[in-house]
């Protein structure tokens, strides 16, 4: 806000300083020609009262522009402190979001590794499984050797007592 205090000033300076060189130097070159020419006195009398109410209403001006810098200065601080708000909301906002980032991502390791370990059990048992399916058939060879076996055995028990 200081900067802008000073550019103000530096601008208001400039003109007042130069409408009032330049004044200053009109109203010496007049009072040399009044001196002179005590006739012309009415017209250079107007020409000074002209410059006065520019110069009345450069500085009405100066004050209205001063005004609307004050304003506007006003105005920008109540946008920077809004910014400032949004960015702390915004800061507010991005911890939380990756704090939870963080959550789902631990999460999400928790569940892969629940995922890998179930996949390791699945393939024991699909191991196991395998085994048993083996021994199974193996079981059911052996059922239809039995069978087998006892059926003869009867045939023969029949050929026996018949």
């Amino acid at each position: 806000m200081d900067h802008i205090d000073a550019i103000v000033e530096k601008i208001r300076d400039a003109i007042v300083g130069d409408l009032r060189k330049e004044f200053t130097e009109f109203k010496a070159e007049v009072r040399g020609q009044l001196e002179g020419m005590q006739r012309q006195l009415d017209g250079f009398r107007i020409a000074i009262e002209t410059m006065n109410k520019r110069m009345d209403s450069l500085e009405r001006r100066i004050d209205s522009m001063e005004r609307r810098m004050d304003s506007i200065e006003q105005r920008i601080s109540r946008v920077e402190a809004r910014l400032d708000e949004t960015n702390k909301r915004i800061d507010t906002l991005t911890l939380d979001m990756n704090r939870r980032f963080e959550d789902m991502a631990k999460r999400i390791d928790e569940t892969n590794r629940r995922i890998d370990d179930t996949n390791k059990r699945i393939d024991t048992l699909f191991s196991e499984l395998s085994l048993i399916r083996a021994d199974l058939k193996a079981i059911k060879e052996r059922d239809d050797v039995i069978k087998d076996l006892l059926r003869r055995v009867q045939k023969l028990e029949e050929r026996v007592l018949a």
